[in-house]
């Protein structure tokens, strides 16, 4: 039966590849209007709609055979969108602008010490797992958004597709049990949640945090483009140094 089902979409999918982007559309809004119904918490983290739409779509992709290079080619005009979606996050940010200036040295300090500790930590388990140098390069600055990842790794001689894909895995582990983990551990406060989300998850943790709360969203917004800007200048001097001094 399986069979039969890989030869008739091999069949038909080179003229229903245009239907990449309406079908990913529709998935992802059956599956937010599912999340919205779910009120208990750890459901909530788990039908998580970007998560789950990842999820279904590769086990779309590799149990029907579709190639992935053409469903990406195809779904290009979604990938042009996440720079508007970007630019989106301000909204947020400028409706919570005089809470963020308030704060803003004691935000700048924490992205600063959450970079740290992401890079140092990383390093650490690389040392203890004596993985390659090359993969210790490549999991030195996942704590932010893909580009300014890329650009990093690419910099320390790591491998740019692996610090890609890390990097979407964390945002993802945020955006299902970030909110967990603050319930778990007793933080409440909106400023700190939004800080730690921003910092830590970038815009997948963002989007999430956008949805628990605008206030924890626009905190969420300026921790990860202030951590972006960090990361550019703290990784690059920081991951040399524990090189030099640990190895």
């Amino acid at each position: 039966m399986t069979e039969q089902l890989k030869s008739l979409t091999a069949q038909l999918t080179p003229d229903l590849w245009w239907l990449s982007v309406p079908v990913i559309i529709a998935l992802f809004l059956l599956l937010r209007l599912l999340n919205q119904r779910v009120k208990h918490v750890i459901l909530k983290s788990l039908t998580n709609p970007v998560f789950l739409s990842i999820a279904i779509i590769a086990l779309l992709l590799v149990n029907l055979n579709l190639p992935y290079t053409k469903f990406a080619s195809h779904s290009q005009l979604l990938s042009w969108l996440l720079e508007p979606a970007i630019v989106a996050l301000a909204l947020p940010l400028y409706q919570q602008f005089v809470h963020v200036r308030k704060n803003l040295l004691l935000i700048v300090t924490t992205c600063s010490l959450g970079i740290i500790n992401a890079t140092v930590v990383a390093f650490l388990l690389s040392m203890i797992f004596a993985v390659p140098t090359q993969l210790s390069a490549s999991v030195a600055a996942l704590s932010v958004t893909t580009p300014i990842t890329l650009i990093v790794t690419e910099s320390l001689g790591g491998i740019d597709s692996l610090a890609a894909a890390l990097v979407i895995f964390i945002g993802l582990l945020g955006a299902l049990f970030g909110f967990i983990l603050f319930k778990l551990i007793k933080i409440y406060n909106h400023e700190a949640q939004g800080v730690a989300m921003g910092t830590a998850c970038h815009a997948i943790g963002t989007a999430a945090a956008l949805v628990e709360h605008p206030k924890i969203g626009a905190f969420s917004s300026v921790a990860m483009a202030l951590s972006a800007l960090l990361t550019a200048v703290i990784v690059p001097f920081l991951y040399p140094i524990l090189v030099n001094t640990l190895l």
